[in-house]
């Protein structure tokens, strides 16, 4: 029988926490750990393994060879003891992380009062196959790094900031699309649920490990071409700690941002040079308070771990152009509030030795508030007169905003043998967006005319003062995930298998803010009947005999998309030798997203993914490893693409005559309908049949990678090592929006096109055959429109990746920890992935592939190409009570292109304008118009630990000491109607300014 035990209330505290800030539901986590060795005299022999932070053990007994291993564990510090008739004959103690494996070897001499190993990691990890790096808490609080999961991915190896700031600091991982990453929490995924883009956070004090997959991972890993981040949260132990910090990154001490002047082109001496945004006065101040607590609710069998966190940021800066009219100027200088709130509550559960359940609850909230005010550039002053009512928002909006997350993780993991663990995982995550003008009345709707269409005497008032689209009040994303894995040990091999799947609803869309619109309009004759009219106004009576009438007008694209996302996996951790280790996986997806009415649009079954990973202990004693990894990799197409291709999109109007206007509202009275509700595009409201979006057969996409490499302990304190990484990109989804090969398809079969609507883009797979179904309004309904590549003239995608990593780490030791890379590498193909730089912020819809003449002369390195990466961090104990850490990056400059229009023999009706690789009637092939200057960027801190008040540090963090703003994009947009633009080689992104943040952090 176990009982409570309430030190001093402590338990209660925390119990209250966890409830308040978590709602019973559950989930799972398949992010563990291995813990293995050797027993050198196995006979009676068992090894017991207690986490010392829980005191929970599990009890194994060596194989015949004195071989352990103990799978699906969770990180943690273990004690690992040998037991002879029920005696101590042994002990060791390591530290084991997430995706790695902890070993613990007991040789011939035992001695039960030794302690070889304490809380210590082999230099070289020879158990796995895994291609990526580790992060722990400690690591994570001593560097100076930002706040959030994306600064962190920054340190690996091939990881560079994204070229699109529309999604905002999704990073691109090995040459890779910003939306080509999966993001776990304790196993559950938090990729962002519409877009792929980014992920849902967690408080940055409650990560205990976080792993960088970037590249080669095995078979239990999918829906990625990128990296994977796999994130577990810390748990509760049996001791009680309680703590809380307050931080600030104070506006004052950062660096002033650099302005913005036009470029000197030579062709526009009016504005050459001329400043175009001051932008020193920009200024923003974040606050931070967070609390935390953990321990155990019964002692050895329940734990639970709080963690709340509160971001609140006040930013002020100029929203207008040094050109702009005075009327923009009334609303020059923009002020916004945001808060993000998250919290995260762990329970943990024994119910015995062999059976442990987990339950995590995240919830990550961001809220803004803006209002815009008066500017002038002749003073340089904002008055505080409002020009707007200002709006408030909830995880919105576009490709970069904040996702948000309330989520509940259930894991079951049962020890069932010594051979044989299951883990089971079921978890829920939902989240809601939303954009409120203040002030605004959803019940009103607008109104719009000017005095023209009025009657003249009559009052017509506007009360709504919010006019155009707004988004969808019923906007959010839910998802359902469940997963259940398998592992078996027979003799050498450790067989792994599982499925798992994922459900994936949103609502996603925009309305005409109030719901609709009246329209005063007046008829030049009002004998004349209207389009789309029964009646005349004339004939309509009231002021329609003069001609004047109203249309009532919904405007509405408001999507409900759906997917369905189900893989099986097998794996073989096979020891082949004690020095050779073998991956062998087979990994087989299926990938669904239907339309707003539940029809498959995209439907991509049976896609078999091999994986191999090896290692080879050239030495037997992990100084010198060897490892390859090789494998296909699938990405799902996301939800937000049937939401621009495959949803209900509602125009229409509503003609009506009136005899006069309510004074409250704005409306008409004294209505007489003449009309039915008409559409002039036949939108009311239907979707696109599903079987007109996506080419027949449509292939996922999918990419090859290979990685071979080596790592060599020179001893405990240096480990250095080599690797080379290859990518090649097979298939992507695109859509393309060219007319004109089945405007040639339907004159060689002599089809009536004189009714049909046109083509709205259809996703193909570029580079092949392009076979649609079409209906021509010709009374035959949906026929099969067969379309060769050559014809589409789309070449196939090209994207490859090559990279050389070095690395020289030294592991925490003698007080100091530090880690140098070096990445030599080259991007280069015709196609970015799902994500572009030149095109908007629709994941899955590029410009690209819109019709062939955007990708001639596409081929050439592309935006994220950044030849020489160098990073280097580390911390030090430099005095008792100082500690130091510093991050250095730096970075090759990307690419630059010129994008013009089309040569006067290439150019068609409604072509794209400025948008191709031509400037000045000449091909300008991708990158070939020189480099961005490097980005050299110093991160340092200093924490102070007062020995007069334990528990309490004062840490300071400055980011970019030398407040370089090197210039990461430039306009390459060089042609405006034939001549130069006045913005090409306009700046248009620079590194951040420099920036300090101050914290206190105290823990009992």
């Amino acid at each position: 029988m176990h009982r409570f035990e309430l030190k001093d209330g402590a338990a209660a505290v925390l119990l209250a926490l966890a409830v308040g800030g978590a709602a019973p539901a559950w989930a799972q986590s398949n992010a563990t750990t291995t813990i293995f060795g050797e027993v050198a005299s196995p006979a009676g022999a068992t090894v017991v393994l207690e986490n010392l932070d829980t005191g929970v053990k599990r009890t194994l007994t060596p194989d015949a060879a004195g071989r352990y291993v103990a799978n699906s564990m969770p990180p943690g510090r273990y004690a690992a003891r040998v037991l002879r008739g029920g005696a101590v004959a042994a002990s060791r103690e390591v530290e084991a992380v997430i995706g790695s494996g902890a070993e613990a070897n007991f040789g011939a001499v035992e001695n039960a009062a030794t302690v070889v190993v304490r809380a210590s990691r082999n230099p070289i990890d020879v158990s796995n196959t895994n291609n990526g790096v580790v992060f722990t808490a400690k690591e994570l609080k001593a560097l100076p790094v930002a706040s959030d999961v994306a600064a962190v991915v920054q340190l690996t190896p091939g990881v560079s900031r994204g070229t699109n700031s529309q999604y905002g600091s999704a990073p691109q991982i090995g040459g890779s699309g910003q939306s080509e990453n999966a993001f776990y929490l304790n196993g559950f995924p938090i990729t962002n649920i519409l877009t792929q883009v980014g992920a849902s956070e967690l408080p940055f004090g409650a990560i205990s490990n976080m792993q960088v997959l970037s590249g080669g991972y095995g078979a239990e890993f999918g829906r990625s071409t990128g990296g994977v981040v796999n994130i577990t949260s810390k748990s509760g132990g049996n001791k009680f700690e309680f703590g809380g910090k307050v931080a600030t990154v104070p506006g004052r001490l950062k660096g002033s941002p650099e302005d913005t002047y036009y470029p000197r082109t030579g062709a526009h001496p009016d504005t050459d040079g001329k400043l175009l945004f001051r932008n020193h006065d920009n200024s923003s101040t974040s606050k931070v308070a967070g609390l935390y607590g953990s321990g155990p609710l019964i002692r050895n069998k329940l734990f639970a771990f709080v963690a709340l966190e509160r971001t609140k940021t006040d930013s002020e800066s100029v929203g207008a152009s040094s050109d702009a009219t005075a009327k923009t100027l009334l609303t020059g200088w923009n002020t916004s509030e945001s808060k993000v709130d998250r919290y995260l509550a762990k329970l943990d559960y024994n119910l015995t030795e062999d059976h442990h359940f987990e339950y995590t609850k995240l919830y990550d909230r961001t809220r803004s508030s803006s209002r815009a005010y008066g500017y002038s550039y002749a003073t340089g002053q904002h008055d505080n007169v409002p020009g707007n009512a200002g709006e408030s928002t909830r995880n919105c909006c576009g490709a970069s905003a904040a996702p948000g997350a309330n989520l509940d993780i259930f894991k079951y993991t049962g020890y069932l043998t010594d051979d044989l663990t299951v883990t089971a995982l079921y978890g829920k995550s939902r989240t809601s967006h939303g954009r409120t003008p203040n002030g605004y009345d959803p019940k009103l709707a607008q109104t719009a005319g000017g005095t023209t269409v009025q009657v003249p005497g009559l009052n017509y008032p506007n009360p709504q003062s919010v006019t155009g689209n707004l988004v969808d009040p019923a906007s959010g994303d839910r998802q359902t995930a469940k997963r259940l894995d398998v592992e078996y040990k027979l003799g050498k091999h450790s067989l792994r298998g599982g499925i798992d799947r994922i459900d994936v609803e949103s609502v996603v869309g925009f309305m005409l803010a109030g719901g609709y619109r009246w329209t005063y309009r007046k008829a030049s004759d009002p004998t004349r009947a209207i389009n789309g009219a029964f009646e005349t106004p004339a004939q309509g009576g009231g002021y329609g005999t003069q001609g004047y009438y109203v249309s009532r007008d919904y405007y509405s694209n408001l999507a409900r998309p759906t997917s369905e996302q189900s893989a099986q996996y097998i794996q073989d951790h096979y020891q082949v030798t004690d020095r050779v280790l073998l991956d062998l996986g087979l990994r087989r997806e299926q990938f669904t997203n239907y339309t707003s009415t539940g029809d498959a649009f995209i439907s991509q079954r049976s896609m078999i993914a091999p994986r191999l990973g090896a290692t080879w202990d050239y030495h037997g004693d992990s100084s010198l490893k060897f490892s390859l990894n090789a494998g296909r990799y699938h990405l799902p197409v996301p939800s937000n693409l049937s939401s621009n291709m495959a949803a209900p999109f509602t125009s229409t109007s509503e003609f009506f005559t009136y005899t006069g206007v309510d004074q409250a509202t704005g409306a008409p009275t004294g209505l007489h309908a003449i009309s039915k509700p008409y559409s002039a595009n036949n939108a009311y409201g239907q979707s696109r049949d599903a079987r007109e979006v996506t080419a027949i057969g449509l292939k996922p996409l999918s990419q090859d990678e290979i990685t071979m490499g080596f790592e060599r302990a020179f001893s405990q304190q240096w480990v250095a090592g080599a690797s080379v990484q290859y990518r090649r990109l097979n298939d992507t989804n695109d859509d393309t929006c060219d007319q004109r090969p089945i405007d040639a398809w339907a004159a060689r079969n002599k089809v009536d096109t004189s009714h049909w609507g046109g083509f709205q883009c259809a996703i193909i797979n570029p580079g092949r055959d392009g076979n649609l179904m079409i209906d021509f309004a010709d009374g035959k309904g949906l026929r099969r429109v067969d379309i060769t590549a050559a014809e589409w003239g789309n070449p196939r995608p090209d994207r490859s990746y090559r990279a050389l990593h070095l690395s020289l780490e030294h592991p925490l030791s003698s007080g100091w920890y530090g880690k140098v890379t070096y990445t030599l590498s080259r991007l280069k193909g015709n196609m970015e992935g799902q994500t572009d730089t030149n095109g908007g912020g629709d994941v899955g819809l590029t410009v690209s592939d819109d019709h062939k003449e955007l990708m001639y002369n596409a081929y050439g390195y592309l935006p994220g190409d950044h030849r020489h990466a160098v990073k280097a961090y580390g911390f030090v104990q430099a005095l008792p009570e100082l500690n130091v850490g510093a991050n250095l990056t730096l970075l090759s400059g990307a690419p630059r292109n010129c994008i013009g229009e089309l040569p006067d023999a290439l150019r068609f009706d409604h072509d794209y304008g400025a948008a191709y690789f031509y400037c000045n009637g000449k091909p300008t092939p991708r990158g070939t118009q020189g480099r961005l200057p490097w980005q050299a960027t110093l991160d340092l801190n200093m924490v102070y630990l007062p020995r007069f008040a334990k528990g309490l540090s004062l840490k300071a963090d400055v980011f970019n000491v030398f407040d370089r703003q090197s210039i990461t994009r430039y306009n390459e947009t060089r042609e405006d109607g034939g001549a130069i633009a006045r913005n090409y080689l306009q700046v248009t992104g620079r590194t951040a300014p420099r920036s300090v943040r101050l914290t206190a952090e105290y823990a009992f």
